[in-house]
C-alpha cells in the first residue's frame, strides 16, 4: 500500500535534495480545491447553506457551485436538508435548496488494544460513535492471536452497524509499546509477546481494504483528551497513563510530540523514587489499595498517597522540561464513581509532591474519558487523515484507495 501521510503522527519524509519539483496546477487540481473549498463552507456554515451563500462564502461563480455541489451530492458528502418553515413546519412549497454535511459517506476504525483485551470503534466523519465491540484475550496470548482477536472485534462492529466494509476510510491502533515514526509498524512492545513481530498493520489493512495506522497509546490518550476531554484548551499538556505500564503522550505548541524516533513520552522507562525493583518504571497500582482508599482505610490512603508523590517526583525533570499548562492523570482504575475519593487523593498527593519540584504549576486533572481515552483518540487519529483529504479533494474519497494515494497528491501530482 503506498505511504498514507498521517497528520496528527509522524511528518513524511522529505524528498531527497534536487528532487523537488515546481508545483503545477491543473485543471483537475483547481476543481478538486474548489470542491474542498464548497465543502468546508457546507460543513462551517449554520443554518445549512443555500447556493447564494456558498458562492459568496467561497467567492466561486454560482454555476461552478452548483456544478460541485452536484458532484458532492453524486458522491454521497453532502445532500439537500429538508425544507423546513419559519415555523419548524415543512414547506408545501418549493424554496432554495440548501446543503448539508452527510457524516455517514465514510466512517474510521479506532482500536485500543491491551494486553488483555481488545476494543474497537467505529466513528462517523464527525466522530460519533456508531458501534463499540470489545472482546477478551489472554495476556500470554502470541502476537498472532492477538492480530486475530483486532481484525475479528473491528469486523463485528462493522457487522453491527451494518456499513459497507469500502465506506470504512482509515483506521488507527493504539498499542502499548513503541511505535515507529511513519507509524506502519511496533518497533518494541516488550509486555505483549510477539506482538511487534504480528505487522498488525499489514493485516488490518489487508482486512479491510483501506489505510491503518499504529501509535503508542498514551499519545491516544492524550489526542483524545485533547479533542474530547479536559484539554481541549491547553496547547501545551501532558497526559499520564497509568497501565499495567507507565506511559505520557506530551502536546506542545497544540501538536503530539513523538521525538526523533516516535519514542517521546516513555515514562515507563524512568527509575521512579523508592521502588525496589531492578526494573525501571513505577509498579501499577493495587485495586484492592484503591477501593481501601475510597473507603477511607488508613493504610490504602498511605499507599496511595505514597504512590502519587513518587509518580510526581519522577516525572519532575519531564514536566521542568517541557514546562506544561496541564498534566492529566488518565487509568481505568477508577471506573466507578465510589472510587473518585481515591483518584482525588492521588492526583492532590501528586499535585502538592510537584508544588515543591518544579518552577511554575501546571494545573492537574484526572482525564474526562476514563478507560476510553486511548480508543477516542486512535478515532481521533484515523479522521485526521479523512479530513486531510476532505481538505484536499473531497470528492475522491468515496473511490477505494484515495487516501493511500493522498501522499501523491500532497506533492504535487495530479
Amino acid at each position: 500500500m503506498p505511504q498514507t501521510w498521517w497528520p496528527l503522527g509522524g511528518l513524511p519524509e522529505p524528498s531527497p535534495p534536487g528532487r523537488e519539483l515546481p508545483a503545477v496546477v491543473g485543471v483537475a487540481d483547481l476543481r478538486a480545491t474548489n470542491a474542498a473549498a464548497v465543502l468546508a463552507a457546507v460543513r462551517s456554515t449554520d443554518p445549512h447553506p443555500r447556493l447564494a451563500a456558498l458562492a459568496e462564502a467561497t467567492r466561486l461563480s454560482r454555476p461552478t457551485v452548483e456544478a460541485i455541489v452536484e458532484e458532492l451530492t453524486d458522491c454521497g458528502l453532502i445532500e439537500v436538508a429538508p425544507a423546513v418553515s419559519a415555523r419548524g413546519q415543512r414547506s408545501p412549497g418549493r424554496p432554495a435548496r440548501r446543503f448539508r454535511f452527510r457524516p455517514h459517506a465514510g466512517f474510521v476504525v479506532g482500536v485500543d488494544v491491551r494486553a488483555r483485551s481488545v476494543s474497537a470503534c467505529l466513528a462517523d466523519l464527525d466522530g460519533r460513535p456508531v458501534a463499540v465491540e470489545r472482546t477478551a484475550v489472554r495476556a500470554e496470548s502470541s502476537g498472532q492471536t492477538r492480530a486475530r482477536a483486532v481484525t475479528a472485534v473491528v469486523q463485528r462492529a462493522i457487522d453491527r452497524s451494518g456499513v459497507d466494509a469500502p465506506r470504512v476510510w482509515a483506521a488507527t491502533v493504539g498499542t502499548p509499546g513503541l511505535v515507529n515514526r511513519g507509524n506502519t509498524r511496533i518497533r518494541q512492545a516488550d509486555n505483549l509477546r510477539g506482538w511487534a513481530e504480528a505487522d498488525i498493520v499489514t493485516v488490518l489493512s489487508d482486512t479491510l481494504g483501506c489505510p491503518v495506522a499504529v501509535e503508542n497509546d498514551a499519545n491516544l490518550a492524550a489526542l483524545g483528551e485533547q479533542w474530547r476531554g479536559v484539554g481541549g484548551a491547553a496547547d501545551e499538556m501532558v497526559f499520564v497513563l497509568l497501565g499495567e505500564r507507565l506511559g505520557a503522550g506530551v502536546i506542545t505548541g497544540g501538536r503530539l510530540l513523538r521525538g526523533h524516533r516516535g519514542a517521546a513520552g516513555e515514562i515507563g522507562f524512568i527509575r521512579f523514587p523508592g521502588s525496589t525493583s531492578s526494573q525501571p518504571g513505577l509498579e501499577p497500582l493495587v485495586p484492592d489499595s484503591v477501593r481501601g482508599a475510597a473507603s477511607g482505610d488508613p493504610e490504602a490512603v498511605a499507599a496511595i498517597t505514597s504512590y502519587g508523590r513518587r509518580l510526581a517526583a519522577g516525572i519532575a525533570p519531564v514536566l521542568l522540561a517541557l514546562d506544561p499548562a496541564l498534566v492529566v492523570l488518565g487509568t481505568s482504575l477508577f471506573p466507578v464513581p465510589g472510587l473518585l475519593p481515591a483518584a482525588e487523593l492521588l492526583l492532590a498527593a501528586a499535585e502538592e509532591e510537584a508544588g515543591s519540584l518544579l518552577v511554575d504549576l501546571p494545573q492537574w486533572r484526572l482525564s474526562a474519558l476514563g478507560d476510553e481515552a486511548v480508543i477516542t483518540g486512535a478515532v481521533r487519529f484515523a479522521l485526521s487523515s479523512v479530513e486531510e483529504v476532505l481538505r484536499t479533494r473531497p470528492t475522491s474519497l468515496p473511490a477505494r484507495g484515495a487516501l493511500a494515494e493522498h501522499s501523491a497528491a500532497a506533492a504535487g501530482h495530479s
